[in-house]
């Protein structure tokens, strides 16, 4: 399975996680692209929707390498988000690159699961998995994980997975729902 990781570069904390989820998924077999994000890289997206308009699923600023990042997801069987929960929500990095891959849905919009979303742009999207790790409360775990299901209901996914952990000692536990799924999206 291709397995696009995209990880933050908050701490060495994370920088552990990348190491330990990328070697468990090679030797799982799986074909690995692991790219370490740095928002302080990614141009902010400045809201002209040129990406849903005039150049359909590629987004004008070019001067970075979001729509390679954003062309490796969608080409993925699966992507892994490795975020610090800050606040609840995704790290700076992390949101950086999800704001910009807005390339990836189209501009018009249809009721799904009975709410307004966005139509797919494209037939299929990679699964989805998303483990948020950090020193989080259970309220803000708990917002990290109702973030994540909603943002799986906007891109669609065959399946999607949010996971906490505090540190790399609960990786292996971990660990194993990330297999099952990407087992199950074989």
């Amino acid at each position: 399975m291709k397995v696009l990781l995209l990880c933050d570069r908050e701490s060495a904390t994370g920088s552990n996680l990348r190491d330990a989820v990328l070697s468990l998924l090679t030797e799982m077999g799986h074909n690995v692209t692991a790219i370490t994000l740095d928002h302080r890289d990614l141009h902010p997206c400045i809201g002209c929707f040129s990406c849903w308009t005039r150049t359909p699923g590629e987004c004008v600023v070019t001067s970075d390498n979001a729509n390679s990042i954003a062309k490796a997801l969608v080409c993925a069987d699966a992507v892994v988000l490795l975020s610090r929960i800050t606040y609840g929500g995704y790290s700076a990095d992390i949101k950086s690159f999800l704001d910009r891959s807005i390339q990836n849905i189209a501009a018009d919009f249809e009721v799904y699961k009975g709410e307004m979303r966005h139509m797919m742009r494209y037939s299929r999207f990679p699964l989805w998995i998303a483990v948020g790790y950090g020193d989080a409360s259970a309220a803000e775990q708990r917002t990290f994980a109702c973030m994540v299901q909603r943002n799986a209901l906007n891109v669609r996914p065959k399946d999607y997975l949010v996971l906490t952990i505090q540190d790399r000692g609960e990786l292996e536990e971990a660990a194993q729902p990330i297999l099952r799924l990407l087992g199950a999206g074989a």
